[in-house]
């Protein structure tokens, strides 16, 4: 009975000595929530002074927590600004250390601590990181790649679009990661991917083709009209879409020929293609692809037509011969 009750007062203190740990801890974890609050209000003016290039002196070098707060706040801003502004934030964190520190934690056994590290350098906006991030593109665990690639992306890497496209291509990295990472290139990256249009690999020549149509302009497309006759059908494929994207209204001859394509896939593309682009002749050539071609080009086809001439859809859906795609789509049309 007696070491039952020892076991009983020991289970209560162990409870008791537990509520006070977990209250400590959360006590703190409060008080240090309400401190960085603290901090963001009173830095954040500074801050902005600071990569506007009003705050005399520059920024003070923070320690401890004022100093994560700061370089927070500092690099979260690099996410909004360019020019003057993000080259003050790189010399920021350059002379403060900040940059070196987290290429040595690059270096980490942990991935977590890898990712974080990759993700923080893209906000600090030296370009001094860039190698350092090309090869995390080879680091075993994915999340880590996915970071370098965002700020790579964040860095206007110009060197890095070969790399990322072709990780997205080989699967080390997910084709939309490495599409935002390129988005944050902007326009800047359409004169490389133009030239990696014309890589011996077709995979890659179709990647590019399809980044160029979503960062590209319609100046751009005279090199995408000429990979319509490309022997890969993917690349013609991607050559269509490209060109519809672009809106380029000079394609539309060689976007209807590809109506004739052997391969469905580039019908269908072709035919998305001129929904975009417009115009009578296109009209015309889309409503005998609607009507009798195979699945995938005849819904393309229908659709296409239904943006181009609404009118004509409903009409031609009249018809007894008219087919399911061009019903459906003079159905969509109606509503």
């Amino acid at each position: 009975m007696r070491a039952i009750e020892v076991i009983g007062l020991t289970l209560f203190v162990a409870s008791i000595v537990f509520i006070l740990v977990l209250t400590a801890r959360r006590s703190y974890v409060g008080y240090k929530a309400r401190r960085r609050s603290v901090l963001v209000a009173q830095l954040r003016p500074l801050a902005i002074a600071f990569v506007e290039g009003d705050a005399d002196g520059g920024v003070p070098e923070y320690r401890g927590l004022e100093g994560e707060v700061c370089a927070e706040l500092i690099g979260g801003y690099s996410r909004l600004l360019r020019g003057e502004a993000r080259e003050r934030i790189a010399a920021y964190f350059e002379a403060t250390g900040g940059v070196d520190e987290q290429l040595r934690r690059l270096h980490s056994r942990r991935a977590w601590r890898r990712a974080t590290a990759a993700f923080m350098l893209g906000d600090m906006s030296s370009h001094r990181v860039v190698p350092a991030l090309l090869g995390l593109l080879d680091d075993p665990a994915r999340p880590v790649r996915m970071a370098a690639a965002r700020s790579l992306g964040r860095l206007d890497a110009i060197d890095a679009i070969e790399p990322l496209v072709e990780s997205a291509i080989d699967g080390r990295l997910p084709r939309d990661v490495t599409g935002l990472a390129l988005f944050d290139l902007g326009t800047a990256a359409v004169p490389r991917l133009l030239e990696l249009s014309a890589s011996d690999e077709p995979a890659v020549r179709a990647s590019a083709l399809e980044l160029v149509g979503l960062l590209g302009e319609a100046g751009d497309a005279a090199p995408v009209l000429n990979r319509m006759s490309d022997p890969a059908a993917a690349v013609r494929a991607a050559s269509a879409d490209a060109l519809g994207r672009l809106g380029a209204a000079e394609a539309r001859d060689a976007l209807v020929r590809a109506l004739d394509d052997r391969v469905p896939g580039v019908r269908a593309a072709a035919a998305r293609a001129l929904g975009q682009t417009g115009g009578r002749r296109a009209a015309a050539a889309l409503l005998p692809v609607a009507r009798t071609d195979s699945f995938e080009p005849a819904h393309a086809a229908a659709h296409a037509l239904a943006r181009i001439d609404p009118a004509l859809v409903v009409e031609a859906a009249a018809d007894p011969d008219s087919g399911p795609h061009l019903r459906e789509a003079a159905d969509l049309v109606r509503l």
